[in-house]
């Protein structure tokens, strides 16, 4: 790893707060691999269909030839099907980073309307694929392009696109957690504090500069987190507190680290702490890189009673349930860990919410939930 890959990764949490964008970490990562271009083909796994299409040029001013290329494409064949995606779809979900030639002969793929009608007119010889997705809901695809006089993808390439993919899933993870406050332009602060799961930001030295009314509420009703002088510690005992302590400093002694998951002590009612990075500095000037946790916490049918929610929304119980988790938890997969059931389970009556509450993605979902208006 160079010093361009950290400022790569610095980049794209630049986006989480806003103090960038993911385009621009985009841009860099195509600077670094040699590439000329890109595109983000946006899915939603829980309604299970392709959300959006985003092109990226590394030289600016071929952003619009990109686009038309695409545009003609798209007008003679409906909606974009790249081939190299459907056909490794399934390896890309299991987080392997793709070279065109290995899910397509080239002899063979030379041969497809997709080819003849992006590959050929741009001089694109070979693609690299990735697929940005952990705990979201909204998972990313993104694919690189790479001229013939370029030469060949090489191992630095791929251990590259490794690491660009497990940053922007935690990014993208971020980003959507946000998302119903971001739209309406709020700072990241604000956006936190219409969250109803538990959210504490932190620097380097575990100095809390912020933490929503969720997480005021839950520290002050549990001796297992402590905010004494503005410093965050875990656990009961001077060993437990001592254990986060060791735990922390090895969390920020790498300068690649995406985040981290804390669960090796009991913290009722919370059952996992999620570390995950995000900016650099903010207005405070904080030591070095942002954190935020996320304190999440055992269902709880007294703070949110399921016959409510089951009356109001018109939901079964075990839709209920599945939401009440999701307002503790933020997203499908811890929740599906926190009620011992399966990620496919919970997505499933997540799908069902989203119909009886007029909502479109679990952020909206738990704000409406939440909101007694």
């Amino acid at each position: 790893m160079i010093d361009a890959d950290l400022e790569m990764i610095d980049m794209a949490y630049a986006a989480t707060t806003r103090e960038g964008t993911v385009v621009q970490a985009v841009r860099k990562y195509l600077e670094l691999q040699g590439d000329p271009g890109g595109a983000m083909f946006h899915y939603d796994s829980i309604l299970d269909h392709s959300t959006d299409l985003e092109l990226v040029t590394l030289d600016e001013s071929q952003q619009g030839l990109l686009q038309d290329v695409f545009d003609s494409y798209t007008r003679g064949a409906g909606a974009v099907e790249n081939p190299l995606i459907s056909r490794g779809l399934e390896e890309l979900k299991e987080g392997k980073i793709l070279i065109s030639d290995d899910v397509i002969p080239f002899a063979e793929f030379s041969k497809t309307h997709y080819y003849k009608a992006i590959f050929e007119p741009l001089g694109i010889r070979w693609s690299l694929g990735l697929l940005a997705a952990g705990k979201c809901q909204k998972w990313m695809t993104f694919t690189s392009s790479r001229l013939l006089e370029t030469g060949e993808y090489t191992s630095e390439h791929l251990a590259r696109g490794k690491l660009f993919q497990r940053h922007m899933a935690r990014v993208i993870h971020i980003l959507e957690l946000l998302e119903e406050a971001t739209e309406k332009k709020w700072v990241f602060e604000q956006s936190a504090q219409q969250l109803p799961q538990a959210i504490v930001l932190l620097d380097d030295n575990r100095r809390i500069t912020f933490k929503n009314a969720a997480a005021s509420s839950l520290i002050k009703g549990t001796s297992a987190i402590c905010d004494k002088s503005t410093t965050l510690s875990i656990g009961h005992t001077s060993h437990e507190r001592s254990k986060f302590e060791q735990w922390w400093n090895l969390l920020v002694r790498s300068p690649a680290i995406d985040g981290a998951i804390f669960d090796d002590m009991e913290m009722t009612p919370v059952w996992e702490i999620e570390v995950s990075r995000i900016g650099v500095q903010d207005n405070r000037q904080c030591s070095g890189r942002r954190w935020m946790l996320t304190l999440k916490q055992f269902p709880d049918g007294n703070a949110l009673p399921l016959e409510y929610l089951m009356q109001r929304f018109g939901l079964t119980k075990a839709e209920a349930g599945v939401c009440a988790g999701l307002c503790h938890n933020g997203d499908a997969v811890s929740t599906a860990t926190a009620m011992n059931l399966s990620p496919n389970t919970v997505r499933t009556h997540l799908k069902s919410a989203f119909k009886k509450t007029d909502t479109k993605n679990q952020v909206e979902l738990a704000i409406k939930l939440v909101s007694r208006n």
